[in-house]
C-alpha cells in the first residue's frame, strides 16, 4: 500500500475551526441571554399585574371609605335633628320657631341624602353594613308608626344612635381598620 500524503489546506481547516468556534460562541451567549430575558420578561409581566391589582384594590377601598364617610355624615345630621327635636319636646320653647324650621329643612335634606346613599349602598358596602341599614330603616318605621310625637322622636333617636354604633363596627370590619 502506498501512503499518499496529501497535504491538507491549512487555511480551509482554520476557517472551519473559526466558524465552529464562532457558532459555539453565539450558542453560549444565547444559552446565557435567552433564559435571563425570559425571566426578566416574566418578572415584569407579573410585577405589572400585581401593581394593577393593588391599584384597583386601593381605589375600591377609597370608594368604600368615601361611602361610609358620607353615610356617617348623614347619620350624624339625622341624629342631630332627633336630639334637637327631643330636647324641644322635653322643654317646649327652648328653641326659636325659626331655628326649628331650619332644623326641619336640614332634616329633609339629610333624609333625601340618606335615601340616595341607601340606594347606592349595596354597591359599596358590606352585607353586614347593609343589614345594619335595613335594621335602622325598620326601627325608624316602627317609631314613625307611634301615635305619640314624643315616642316617635325617642324611637328615631334610639334607631339612629344604634345604627351609628353598629355601622362603625361594620365599617371597621369591612375596611379592615382598627
Amino acid at each position: 500500500m502506498v501512503d499518499l500524503d496529501i497535504p491538507q489546506n491549512s487555511a480551509s481547516s482554520d476557517y472551519r475551526g473559526e466558524v465552529h468556534k464562532l457558532n459555539d460562541y453565539w450558542i453560549d451567549i444565547a444559552r446565557i441571554l435567552i433564559p435571563g430575558a425570559l425571566i426578566a420578561t416574566l418578572s415584569a409581566i407579573i410585577t405589572v399585574k400585581l401593581a394593577i391589582r393593588r391599584f384597583h384594590e386601593e381605589k375600591w377601598w377609597e370608594k368604600k371609605e368615601a361611602a361610609y364617610t358620607s353615610l356617617f355624615e348623614v347619620m350624624h345630621r339625622l341624629k342631630n335633628y332627633a336630639v334637637q327635636h327631643y330636647e324641644q319636646e322635653l322643654d317646649p320653647g327652648s328653641f326659636s320657631k325659626e331655628y326649628m324650621k331650619e332644623l326641619e329643612v336640614e332634616w329633609q335634606k339629610a333624609s333625601r341624602e340618606y335615601a340616595k346613599l341607601r340606594d347606592l349602598a349595596s354597591f359599596h358596602l358590606s352585607d353586614g353594613a347593609l343589614a345594619v341599614l335595613e335594621k335602622f330603616d325598620n326601627q325608624k318605621q316602627k317609631a314613625r308608626n307611634k301615635f305619640d310625637l314624643f315616642l316617635w322622636i325617642e324611637g328615631d333617636l334610639e334607631a339612629v344612635t344604634e345604627c351609628l354604633e353598629q355601622l362603625k363596627l361594620a365599617a371597621k370590619k369591612d375596611l379592615k381598620v382598627r
